[in-house]
């Protein structure tokens, strides 16, 4: 064995571990793909599922927000309303003072008449120092339940006769044993009547009562409204029910007490009243009844919720008085729980606590989480199917083409190399035509080869004198090495175009997962922001309903304390004074306002043309001639007239003074003439109520106008308002006059500005035909003519243009916004509603905000994502593009030291046998001799 071929066979043998080619490729190609598809798919996800946790995150502090809104003014709603509620039960306590208390007939036609001319509906009762006592709720059977002690006589108390005349002897008996006679009995509010009296078997001592020791406690000088703590009352029949009772005490001119006038308030009713105002399904104000039947503390509430908060409420505190007054206007988030503790300033300070779960407010929102997992979920496994069919396929590919391109020229070369060794050339030259490669280093290992076999068959033939079959196939390989130069330069294009198709297979396997993606991420980030916008946006129409009921309230306070007004001066005007005196109804007015503290002005016009006016002043006109001798007011004001005021009066026949009114001492003085014109019964108020009859008197409300007079105590003011009027008719069914209060939209602005909730929030009122009333804007509402103008020509863009769409909603025939009450609109990037009043004077109220205010914060989370998915493109992009690069380099490096290397070095040894058998046909020199 020769040098060179025991060198050959050493280097054959060194390595003993070999893998297959197409086994290498699907190693490097599944390693390059893997790298390639897992890095961007990880930040792809991660940035998918940051950008979600971002928009939910952000939906629910919004929501959190708009809830702290919504609960705030809820709570101020609830607090409107108990303070509303109280202050008609105070107004009504005070009216009581008209009665006489000393007589239980005078004091049942007191109640009965607060009923008739009043809208007050509460059980009232009146308890005697001498144990009497009564008591009337409304009108129908059991509507009066009355006791008076053994022994009881007063004959002018006609009831006390009558109500024990059909007890048996057994009642009596146990009359005595309890030293009461109390008796249910019925009564008419239409016929006035009382009858059909029952014993009823109870002990009763109002003096024993709470709400009769509070108010005897107090004293002649420090009269007021008392309110007992909560306690359980039979209400007026046998079930009990847990309530407070208002008593106010009263006194004989010496300071000694009479009796207590009181009216109870069960927590039914407040309850009923209070939860309407709930706007979620969770939402939670009180509780009030153990089932043990006792009254008992909030943090023993069977209802989970409020038990929760009332702990926490107890926990800060601690001492064994609770004053929760501190806590006024504070708001905590506990667990799941959001809510406020919200107080009444006035007596009874009432504590409103109001809340609700934090799924009530955010349940879409979680919601949309739970989808946007689910989607996520989706992506990811999709994306890793597609990608995954991707990568079988790059790999498939990837085998196929280095199975045409190395493999299969491999095995040929070695088929002919096998050939060769055996000096069988014909079996190579079959396969030479159909040969080829697509691979450079094969193309010259292809070249050295048949160079090699063309040589070595040269030196068969000359040194072994093989057959002509063997030099005609060295011949044949000799023409193959000149078509395979010729093919080399055609196969390096074919070499280019595979590289761009590797490079395009790699290209589809990662868009195929971005196509996959970037949808997703788009649909993820709407979703998850439109879901955030839904929620707000639902939670905007409630911050804007409680604004709208917030007004409506305030308003229908205002109005409700007009009418109340109203019904008070029906009912004084009716039994307490005369019609058609000036001094009568002067008291009267004077009776109210002391009262009940009324600060809207109080006015009265006779048919005979005369006027007298109360608001912080006085006011009386009378007309040229006027004579009423019963009248002192009318005597004494015009005494200071000058000569020239009387030339005025007689020119424009109506004589009009201002007087100073006190109103401790009800007294007035230092009357000064007004040089103007004024004819109560040519007044717009008076028109209206004169155009009743008795049959169809009823308060009346005029339409919206300018007018002079009582904006704050000013009478020569201009001011715009409206008038509540009430007609008075004598026994005759003839006209006496109109009694009329002003209602002036100057403090409309400070009201409806105090509810907005967000910075751009508007809010204005109209009348039912568009009138403008009032804005929260600083807008004037006269226009260029000196009237009114209505709402779609305010100078106020957002009034002006909700305005002129609240316009075209109706039909060209009629304008009544009231048929669009309880609507919700968006236009222009507004959301907005509108809500009227349901009785006169039916205003209208038109609230909203641009939609900015409540998805501002989304908005601008939506562009951070969509800038942020722009920004993800680039990075994932940049990612793949990158590792893309560095595992086509590893790749390379990779095939450098499996293939091309070994490669080389089988082309140098073809080379060196090739030099080797063409070393041996060279002749051997001459030698000289």
């Amino acid at each position: 064995m020769t040098v060179l071929q025991e060198g050959t066979r050493n280097q054959c043998h060194t390595k003993t571990f070999t893998i297959h080619v197409l086994l290498l490729a699907l190693v490097q190609t599944f390693l390059v793909g893997s790298i390639a598809l897992i890095i961007p798919m990880a930040i792809s996800f991660t940035n998918m599922n940051s950008s979600n946790a971002l928009s939910i995150l952000t939906g629910r502090r919004v929501a959190q927000s708009l809830a702290v809104k919504i609960q705030s003014a809820e709570g101020s709603l609830v607090l409107e309303t108990i303070g509303s509620l109280f202050a008609n039960i105070n107004e009504n306590t005070f009216q009581m003072y008209y009665g006489n208390q000393s007589n239980l007939d005078s004091l049942l036609d007191t109640f009965a008449s607060e009923f008739k001319y009043t809208d007050y509906n509460l059980l009232m009762f009146y308890g005697a120092q001498d144990e009497a006592f009564i008591q009337l709720q409304q009108s129908g059977p059991d509507s009066i339940w009355l006791t008076t002690p053994v022994g009881y006589n007063n004959t002018d108390c006609k009831i006390c006769q009558v109500y024990s005349q059909n007890y048996t002897d057994e009642d009596r008996k146990w009359a005595v044993k309890r030293n009461g006679s109390p008796a249910w009995g019925d009564w008419d509010q239409d016929s006035w009547k009382y009858s059909n009296f029952r014993f009823d078997n109870d002990s009763y001592h109002c003096t024993q009562r709470p709400w009769y020791k509070q108010a005897a406690s107090l004293t002649p000088n420090n009269v007021n409204p008392q309110y007992t703590a909560p306690y359980l009352f039979s209400g007026g029949s046998t079930a009990m029910v847990a309530g407070i009772s208002v008593s106010i005490p009263f006194f004989d001119s010496a300071g000694r007490l009479l009796g207590v006038y009181g009216s109870d308030l069960s927590f039914i009713d407040m309850h009923n009243t209070l939860t309407k105002f709930l706007q979620t399904a969770n939402s939670f104000i009180t509780s009030l009844v153990a089932p043990t039947g006792n009254l008992v503390c909030a943090n023993e509430s069977v209802d989970p919720l409020i038990q929760a908060t009332a702990r926490v409420l107890w926990s800060i505190q601690t001492a064994n008085t609770k004053d929760f007054m501190e806590l006024d206007g504070l708001h905590w988030e506990v667990e799941d729980i959001a809510f406020q503790l919200r107080a009444l300033k006035e007596e009874p300070h009432f504590i409103v606590v109001n809340g609700a779960p934090k799924s009530d407010y955010a349940a879409d929102i979680n919601r949309v989480q739970a989808e946007l997992e689910v989607l996520q979920s989706e992506t990811l496994h999709n994306t890793i199917k597609t990608a995954a069919a991707c990568f079988f396929s790059v790999i498939l590919v990837s085998v196929i083409l280095l199975h045409l391109a190395l493999s299969r020229p491999l095995a040929r070369i070695t088929r002919v190399m096998v050939a060769v060794t055996s000096l069988d050339f014909s079996k190579s030259s079959k396969l030479l035509p159909k040969f080829g490669t697509l691979v450079r280093e094969l193309q010259v290992m292809e070249r050295a080869f048949f160079e090699m076999i063309s040589t070595f068959a040269e030196t068969v033939e000359q040194t072994q004198g093989i057959v002509q079959v063997g030099t005609q196939n060295a011949f044949i390989y000799q023409e193959v090495g000149a078509r395979v130069e010729k093919r080399h330069q055609s196969k390096t294009q074919q070499l280019k175009t595979v590289s761009v198709s590797i490079l395009m297979v790699f290209g589809a396997l990662m868009s195929s997962t971005l196509a996959l993606f970037l949808p997703a991420m788009q649909m993820s980030n709407e979703m998850s922001t439109s879901a955030s916008r839904t929620v707000v946006n639902l939670l905007a129409v409630k911050i804007q309903n409680i604004q709208a009921s917030l007004v409506i309230h305030t308003i229908e306070t205002l109005i409700g304390s007009v009418k109340d007004t109203v019904y008070d001066m029906r009912k004084t005007l009716s039994i307490h004074a005369n019609q058609s005196n000036l001094d009568s109804i002067l008291t009267a007015f004077a009776i109210e306002t002391n009262f009940t503290g009324y600060e809207l002005p109080l006015f009265y016009g006779t048919n005979s043309d005369a006027l007298v006016y109360l608001q912080r002043g006085v006011t009386i006109s009378t007309p040229v001639g006027f004579k009423d001798s019963a009248c002192k007011i009318c005597n004494i004001y015009q005494q200071n007239f000058t000569a020239e005021d009387w030339e005025w009066i007689n020119r424009r026949n109506s004589s009009i003074a201002f007087g100073y009114w006190n109103r401790e001492l009800s007294t007035y003085s230092n009357f000064e003439y007004g040089n103007i014109t004024f004819h109560s019964t040519q007044r717009p108020w008076y028109k209206q109520a004169a155009a009743l009859t008795p049959e169809t008197s009823e308060i009346q409300y005029t339409e919206p106008y300018i007018y002079a007079g009582g904006a704050r105590g000013d009478f020569q003011a201009i001011v715009t308002g409206i008038t509540a009027n009430y007609p008075f008719f004598d026994a005759n069914r003839k006209l006496q006059g109109v009694f009329g209060t002003d209602v002036s939209f100057d403090d409309l602005r400070d009201t409806l500005t105090r509810y907005l909730q967000t910075p751009n929030s508007f809010m204005y009122v109209t009348t039912p035909g568009g009138v403008l009333l009032g804005t929260s804007a600083n807008d004037t509402m006269i226009g260029s003519r000196g009237n009114l103008i209505p709402a779609n020509q305010s100078l106020i863009p957002a009034t002006r243009l909700t305005a002129k769409f609240l316009w075209a909603q109706l039909p060209n025939t009629t304008l009544d916004l009231t048929f669009l009450s309880g609507q919700n609109w968006e236009y222009e990037g507004y959301s907005f509603q509108l809500r009227a009043m349901s009785y006169p004077p039916y205003f209208v109220i038109v609230n909203g905000a641009p939609k900015t205010d409540y998805t501002g914060d989304i908005d601008l989370i939506l562009e951070n994502l969509d800038n942020s998915l722009r920004e993800n493109v680039r990075v994932i992009i940049g990612v793949s593009l990158a590792l893309f690069i560095v595992m086509v380099v590893i790749r390379c490096t990779l095939t450098y030291f499996s293939v091309v290397r070994p490669l080389a070095k089988i082309t140098a040894i073809i080379r060196d046998v090739k030099l080797f058998s063409s070393l041996s046909t060279m002749k051997p020199p001459t030698l000289k001799r």
